[in-house]
């Protein structure tokens, strides 16, 4: 059976681009709308097929992905003349692109586009052999994201679960059907695909949105390649993080914002429909991006008269498209969980939005909370990023971050008020950043330099400002609002760079003006060659110095067993878990007495095969239910269940007291039919 869907997987590939050729007008073009019609298929069918139980069953993927990709050829045939794009003569324009601009190009600026590329082909190298020979193992997937998938494969379907986790239930199911899809096509790390696409794709439309701007190719690649070099992009492409692909979804809808403002066709406005509806439908953190992108919109589509013209052509197309990608995503199964409508009942419980919310907070308080969030980000983001993942890079970090010390240090933002996860501190001794660092110098070295030189020649030159630069300062605008609204959402969260990534797309574009201006300036070729050298370098130790993924280590990614992998993130509980996996037969019933309050890791428990059967009986902060007369095993946590005798002690945790959460003492029953009647 694999045979037949791998032919239909290849038929679906063959579909995606036929349907990216007849509509594209570039390489670039091609690209992004390639990637659009592989999610807009996929995600549709792993709603229909969790609907007959067929989620687990990858023939029923190949033929109905097929299908959806026949039906959206039908509609760009009817709305859309044949572009005939072509890859051969893509690729031979792209080539003389690159020879013709070369030639033209400063030497200081060519050695930096050595520099860079150099370092794109080395990290491009490390990160694939990554994807390789790891197995997925990030926290939130251990504990939730990927936990979600591996109950759908069991169950077959995307029904409730009352997981103990709260994410299993409240995180949309858009990333899951995508996440299953390549896991039927490459087994378990599969799941890693959409991540690592997702990753290239978002750096594509960074060029795409700056040529669609500035119409400067060198300029557009400049970008594309610092992009790629992003330290919170590279870390997060080998992972199952959910923001990489969010990214790569907000940046296709800005691309297909900029190509309505330069062709008003009924076809663009159909893409913006389409690939709204995925992005609102993946994640709800689109509400803290909506206020950029909104930005963006007016004055890319609805100062254009055309708009209007084809209003009702848009509102149906965004209607059926949050149809189909918005409302069986799960947001009205959460709001029904949690008994009333609210922003934070669209992601998650009440008790969590206590945490991670500010819906309770006071006017007072919320000011407070913004104020201290735009110093604490700010510093977070005035750090070397990627080099001070090394020793050395820590020391060069320590020195340049003096006067930033110096100036921030004299602010109360230090501490534990209004802050999630951990307190804030200029140099906390837990070291996020190495996992979830920020951009490095591209954000103050690169970005707001071009900003502020944008800003002051608005003022300066208001009316005679370009149509580039009003472009590019809407771009500078929606990364303010985007800013703000992160730094207003929430309490401080030292693991937030992730969402940051977001922000990327309206501030990466911005790079194509830095970029003339090394051509304009000789002093800022300079400054450019040290900046793209220190983001090489930071680019190349963000990936090699990770702890999740390590490689220089006596146990590291090309040694360690998969039970280690999967929980090097939780040291403390490889000994008992590894233990569980070889006493507890490959296809067991297992009921599952984990807890949430420990961060209990559960994908480790169904072992390399999926084949065991897991049923959660402690719901997220409720009360344990009955074991289910089917389980052969017990599996619990101390606390959840009380000791019984003949139980088997797996780990007895706390026994160093060196994790970030409380740690478990687990515990394994083998059950019989008496034991479960009297339970």
């Amino acid at each position: 059976m694999y045979w037949i869907f791998l032919l239909l997987f290849l038929l679906f590939i063959w579909q995606i681009h036929r349907n990216a050729a007849y509509i594209s007008e570039s390489l670039s073009d091609y690209g992004l709308k390639w990637f659009l019609g592989l999610v807009s298929c996929i995600i549709p069918t792993g709603f229909f097929l969790a609907k007959l139980n067929l989620i687990n069953q990858p023939v029923y993927w190949g033929a109905s992905a097929n299908v959806i990709a026949t039906l959206f050829h039908v509609l760009f045939r009817q709305i859309a003349n044949n572009h005939h794009f072509n890859l051969q003569t893509g690729f031979q324009g792209l080539q003389q692109k690159l020879a013709t601009n070369w030639l033209n190009q400063p030497v200081l600026n060519k050695v930096s586009f050595g520099i860079l590329l150099l370092a794109v082909f080395i990290t491009a190298i490390i990160n694939l052999i990554i994807s390789f020979v790891t197995f997925p193992n990030e926290w939130d997937s251990m504990t939730g994201h990927l936990v979600k998938c591996a109950y759908y494969l069991q169950n077959g379907n995307m029904d409730r679960l009352q997981g103990t986790t709260w994410t299993i239930d409240f995180y949309p199911n858009s990333l899951p059907t995508l996440q299953l899809f390549f896991y039927h096509v490459l087994g378990e790390k599969g799941f890693k695909v959409i991540h690592y696409l997702s990753y290239w794709f978002f750096a594509l439309s960074s060029y795409g949105i700056a040529y669609k701007i500035s119409k400067n190719f060198i300029a557009s690649l400049f970008v594309g390649l610092i992009t790629l070099l992003l330290p919170t992009a590279l870390v997060q492409a080998t992972t199952t993080e959910t923001d990489i692909v969010l990214s790569a979804y907000l940046g296709i809808l800005a691309y297909t914002l900029f190509s309505f403002k330069q062709k008003p066709t009924p076809l663009n406005i159909i893409l913006i429909a389409l690939i709204a509806g995925v992005w609102i439908g993946h994640k709800v953190t689109f509400l803290l991006i909506a206020p950029a992108a909104f930005a963006v919109a007016i004055y890319t589509v609805l100062r254009k008269k055309e708009f209007y013209k084809n209003i009702n052509l848009f509102v149906s197309s965004f209607l059926i498209s949050i149809a189909i990608y918005v409302l069986p995503t799960g947001y009205i199964g959460n709001i029904k969980e949690v008994g009333k409508f609210s922003l934070g009942s669209l992601s998650a419980p009440p008790m969590v939005m206590k945490w991670h919310g500010v819906e309770e907070y006071t006017g007072k308080e919320k000011i407070k909370n913004i104020a201290l969030n735009i110093g604490r980000y700010s510093s977070d983001f005035l750090n070397l990023d990627g080099l001070r993942s090394t020793d050395i890079g820590k020391k060069i970090n320590d020195i340049f971050r003096y006067i930033p010390d110096k100036i921030l240090g004299s602010l109360p933002i230090e501490g534990e008020k209004f802050t999630v996860v951990s307190y804030f501190s200029f140099d906390h001794p837990i070291r996020f950043y190495i996992e979830r660092p920020y951009w490095g110098i591209i954000s103050f070295g690169m970005v707001l330099p071009v900003a502020l030189i944008l800003f002051y020649h608005a003022i300066r030159n208001y009316r005679t400002i370009t149509t580039i630069q009003k472009s590019l300062l809407i771009l500078v605008a929606a990364s303010l609002l985007h800013f703000l609204s992160l730094s207003y959402s929430a309490p401080y969260d030292p693991i937030k760079a992730r969402y940051f990534l977001n922000m990327a797309v309206w501030c990466m574009p911005l790079l194509a003006a830095f970029y003339v201006l090394s051509e304009k300036h000789k002093i800022w070729q300079y400054w450019q060659l040290l900046c793209c050298l220190v983001v090489g370098v930071s680019a190349v130790c963000s990936i090699l110095f990770t702890r999740v993924h390590p490689i220089f280590t006596e146990r590291n990614i090309f040694n360690m067993s998969r039970m280690e992998q999967v929980t090097i993130a939780r040291p403390d509980i490889y000994e008992a878990y590894k233990r569980f996996d070889e006493l507890v037969p490959k296809n067991a019933i297992v009921a599952l007495g984990t807890q949430q309050e420990h961060e209990d890791f559960e994908y480790p428990l169904w072992g390399e095969e999926f084949k065991r059967k897991l049923i959660p009986i402690h719901p997220f902060r409720s009360r344990v239910k009955p074991i289910p007369a089917e389980a052969e095993y017990l599996f619990y946590s101390k606390g959840v269940l009380p000791y019984q005798q003949g139980d088997i002690a797996l780990g007895i945790g706390d026994e160093h007291n060196d994790t970030p959460v409380e740690e478990s003492a687990f515990f394994l029953r083998k059950l019989n039919p008496q034991t479960v009647k009297t339970k």
